[in-house]
């Protein structure tokens, strides 16, 4: 029996001996800075291979109007953020949030890499959203703006913005990347100057934009025809002398002159009587 038992007690240590040994651990790159190089001060983080990750970061942000721009790198266990996704959304007047992201477990400092923030697109894209950004119970008054890029849905946020200690509620409206429908309300999305906290998410994919109708100006042609009347000049009647009743037109004419012999011989036989 107690040969049994110093044969067992090996293997009853090497369990227990498996069983408290740390979990795997994955080491990550560390950085921090305004440029891609990520060059402020750089190291090494480690969590657990098996549920964690390395994280790369690169955003630009313009909400108040500086425009901020930060690469970094991190085990992503220390990443607070529930979206992990790369997502960009304009919300009008110049106003955007562009954050890139990647996650890697598959060797030691796979984030070592270079990560591009999303550029910002200014090519039309045929769709339109309403747009608009409130702070502080403010009215968000939307406008319809056309999309660019590859921003083909529409979103409608509430919650709060932070930025440091403060914290503001805030009302958003615009065009986003079709990445927008993984935010929730009650999610919380992290860049290195802002935290968002959303109390109402909706998205849906954008409108397209309307046609513009064409006018056709008809311009109407009144032709004027001018009618040439031509009168024909109808030849003068010749108008034949009255004729007096019972004498031809000769006998009236002459009539004096066939009397006259006789009357002079009358008026000598009277005086040469």
């Amino acid at each position: 029996m107690v040969s049994f038992l110093l044969c067992l007690l090996p293997a009853l240590l090497a369990t227990t001996s498996a069983q408290i040994s740390p979990p795997a651990t994955l080491t990550c790159k560390t950085c921090f800075g305004e440029t891609k190089e990520c060059s402020f001060v750089p190291g090494t983080c480690q969590d657990n291979k098996a549920t964690g990750g390395c994280l790369s970061v690169a955003e630009v942000v313009k909400l108040d109007g500086t425009q901020y721009t930060f690469f970094y790198k991190e085990c992503l266990n220390t990443y607070k953020s529930d979206i992990e996704v790369p997502i960009s959304f304009t919300v009008g007047n110049g106003q955007y949030v562009r954050i890139n992201t990647t996650r890697c477990s598959n060797a030691d400092n796979c984030n070592s890499g270079t990560l591009e923030v999303p550029t910002g697109s200014t090519t039309k894209n045929g769709l339109q959203c309403p747009t608009c950004f409130a702070l502080n119970f403010t009215v968000c008054n939307s406008s319809i703006t056309p999309c660019t890029g590859d921003q083909t849905y529409c979103l409608d946020f509430t919650g709060f913005l932070k930025k440091g200690p403060s914290s503001s509620p805030f009302q958003a409206k615009g065009c986003a990347t079709e990445s927008v429908n993984d935010i929730k309300s009650g999610d919380s999305l992290n860049s290195a100057v802002y935290g968002f906290v959303f109390t109402e998410a909706t998205s849906k994919p954008a409108e397209k934009t309307p046609t513009p109708q064409k006018t056709t100006t008809t311009t109407k042609t009144t032709t004027t025809t001018k009618t040439t009347t031509t009168t024909k000049a109808t030849p003068a009647t010749k108008t034949t002398p009255a004729t007096t009743s019972g004498a031809s037109p000769a006998l009236g004419k002459f009539s004096f002159a066939l009397y006259l012999p006789g009357l002079t011989g009358l008026l000598l036989v009277k005086l040469l009587s």
